[in-house]
């Protein structure tokens, strides 16, 4: 039986560690950090989300499909061309340590929201970063990240200290799990 499968958009700054945060997903083995490298084009990589047996849904396994769109590039339409692509959601990666990675946020947010097919999809705000943080007990960094969540409905993710662990805690990876169901429960899923 094919499993379903959601696609999920990964945007960014440069050197954000969008790259970094879909290996440490897609590839869950013990990975030295900085294993991976930026990448100047889209890239693509597939995770087997296993979901609860048991599950109030459909209990099968999901395949996850991420898509790592660029930030830079010479054609401001680029990412517009692959938000037409059939996206069920997006990943929107900010570095806590580094808060000028929020300042094109409030852009790509608006740009996605305004493509026809991403107006409605879930929106996770990815807290990351080199270091775990409780990012609400830092006020610049909760001065731009409550703005973001009210004005775009997007749920905050902490995932801070993926870039130098050896792998997701079993905390974040809950939060993404959650994440995921709420990506199942508002499309309709074919194999």
């Amino acid at each position: 039986m094919n499993n379903p499968t959601i696609r999920i958009g990964v945007l960014g700054e440069l050197g954000v560690g969008k790259s970094e945060l879909v290996h440490r997903i897609c590839h869950p083995e013990v990975t030295a950090p900085g294993t991976t490298s930026a990448l100047a084009g889209p890239t693509l990589d597939v995770f087997n989300f296993e979901r609860p047996r048991g599950d109030r849904l459909t209990g099968e396994d999901i395949w996850v499909e991420f898509l790592v769109i660029p930030s830079e590039t010479r054609h401001p339409r680029s990412r517009q061309m692959l938000y037409s692509i059939g996206l069920d959601a997006l990943f929107m990666v900010c570095n806590c340590a580094v808060p000028k990675t929020f300042l094109r946020a409030a852009e790509w947010l608006e740009e996605a929201r305004g493509a026809d097919n991403l107006q409605n999809v879930p929106i996770a705000l990815i807290l990351g970063g080199p270091v775990a943080m409780d990012w609400t007990l830092s006020a610049s960094v909760v001065a731009l990240v409550e703005p973001l969540a009210q004005v775009y409905s997007v749920k905050v993710l902490d995932l801070s200290g993926y870039m130098s662990s050896y792998s997701l805690n079993s905390k974040q990876r809950e939060l993404l799990s959650e994440f995921y169901e709420d990506v199942v429960r508002r499309k309709p899923l074919t194999g």
